[in-house]
């Protein structure tokens, strides 16, 4: 499906019936990593999926694309779609941005899922390399950075479907789309002084072997959070909800259920 948001063609799926779980896919991916989940959770849970803006189905206009515009971007569709509240679960990138739609969408949010992904803005290495990337994706190709980043995105003993399928991903998005994500990601704030302002139960996700956004995110992250805590995915790398869907989706069913969403 797709609709119009905010001056842009926004590709979403829309399955299962239940409370709604607005799921915010990671960079350089696109809705289609939430697959496992869409497929398992669809009997208890509504799920909004959208590609976010320069990614999957999405169109790429020129960016930077910073983390408030992508969760307007989400806000309004949920507008297009007639739901008032969701739960955001959002995944490294888009972990930054369900901390964004926190900050300008919180009466909307019945709970929050943060997986693999940190609070604190980028160091100054980070930003240089973040553009260093941008341009890579420009003058090389979408090729280019998955040949860059799959490496790091997964957990050493994850099998080649999973490599396979984010490599197939990754490679099908605007070079444009991710040169823009990526010098939004560069100038996003630093969040960690918001998070305490959240009030809706909130799970934590990392993967055992993430290391981009390792454990100690995760704590830095639930410890600002009243409700809240983290949830250690054994095995898994930065990309859990792929590498390990089955312990995932079941963390999810525990925490809703837990907390009376379902």
């Amino acid at each position: 499906m797709e609709t119009k948001i905010n001056d842009i063609r926004m590709r979403y799926e829309d399955e299962g019936s239940g409370p709604a779980l607005l799921l915010i896919h990671a960079f350089p991916l696109a809705g289609a990593m939430w697959r496992p989940q869409v497929e398992s959770l669809h009997d208890q849970f509504r799920l909004i999926v959208p590609d976010l803006r320069g990614f999957g189905g999405s169109d790429a206009p020129p960016g930077p694309y910073t983390m408030d515009q992508q969760a307007d971007d989400l806000a309004a569709l949920l507008d297009h779609l007639g739901v008032e509240q969701a739960i955001p679960c959002g995944l490294s990138m888009g972990g930054y941005i369900a901390m964004a739609f926190m900050r300008r969408h919180s009466a909307r949010a019945r709970a929050l899922i943060l997986a693999d992904t940190r609070a604190g803005a980028d160091s100054a290495e980070a930003r240089a390399g973040r553009e260093a990337n941008a341009v890579l994706a420009e003058t090389q190709g979408a090729a280019a950075i998955a040949d860059k980043m799959i490496p790091g995105l997964v957990a050493p003993g994850t099998g080649q479907n999973v490599r396979d399928a984010l490599r197939d991903m990754i490679v099908a998005n605007s070079p444009q789309g991710i040169a823009a994500a990526l010098r939004g990601m560069a100038i996003r704030p630093d969040s960690t002084a918001s998070l305490s302002a959240i009030s809706v139960p909130t799970l934590v996700i990392v993967g055992e072997q993430d290391g981009l956004t390792p454990q100690i995110e995760a704590n830095q992250i639930s410890t600002a959070i009243a409700r809240s805590h983290v949830a250690v995915l054994p095995n898994a790398g930065h990309i859990s909800s792929m590498e390990s869907p089955v312990v995932f989706n079941g963390m999810l069913r525990v925490f809703l259920d837990e907390n009376g969403i379902v």
